[in-house]
């Protein structure tokens, strides 16, 4: 994977547009865009495809952002946003469909919750290193996934939103984004699995977070 270091999108042009906020745009950008950043390299796996769907993304807040009324959070809005951009870039892109997952191609060894935790303070120089090594892994099994899923395992198991939210942000229902989920964690612990890895594992090992 590309690089992520000085990947940090540029503000799109213009200053605050919204008559309901006192808060200029460019201070919602600042606030936001690392964040964002961060889920579209999740999305993307690559460092200039995430920067494009970044710029994407605040450019379609910027254009919408009188008409944002405050009902959900900034974040999820923007979720939204990147969500819907994502959808649209791929699309314009040639190649294969992507594919269905099938719970055949799984040896779930559980209901594919996350449990095996590494700290992220205290490690020495050689756990510290397998832990980047385990990163690494953890996240090209993600970028191995077909879109749609890896949209809901990031939005739900890497950012932190509930069912409903990742469920609002995609237009499905909660049993479509928990079916979703179940097979992009399945897949994923079997890639670990694989690789020698445990076979159960908790996303505080990319986020830091639970």
């Amino acid at each position: 994977m590309a690089s992520r270091k000085n990947s940090r999108p540029e503000i799109p042009d213009g200053r605050g547009v919204s008559p309901s906020t006192s808060a200029p745009f460019d201070q919602l950008y600042r606030d936001h865009v690392d964040v964002m950043y961060r889920f579209a390299y999740r999305l993307c796996g690559e460092a200039e495809a995430a920067k494009d769907l970044v710029q994407e993304t605040f450019l379609n807040a910027y254009r919408a952002y009188d008409r944002f009324r405050g009902d959900a959070q900034v974040s999820t809005w923007l979720y939204a946003i990147a969500s819907h951009a994502c959808q649209r870039m791929r699309r314009k892109r040639k190649g294969e469909p992507e594919r269905e997952l099938s719970l055949t191609e799984f040896v779930p060894t559980s209901e594919g919750e996350f449990a095996l935790q590494i700290p992220m303070e205290g490690l020495s120089p050689q756990e510290a290193l397998e832990n980047k090594e385990l990163r690494q892994i953890l996240d090209r099994a993600i970028a191995q996934l077909p879109r749609k899923y890896r949209m809901v395992l990031v939005l739900r198991d890497m950012e932190g939103l509930s069912a409903k939210e990742v469920g609002s942000i995609l237009g499905l229902n909660e049993r479509a984004i928990k079916s979703r989920l179940h097979r992009a964690r399945l897949f994923v612990r079997k890639e670990l699995s694989g690789k020698g890895l445990a076979t159960e594992f908790h996303p505080d090992i990319t986020t830091g977070h639970r």
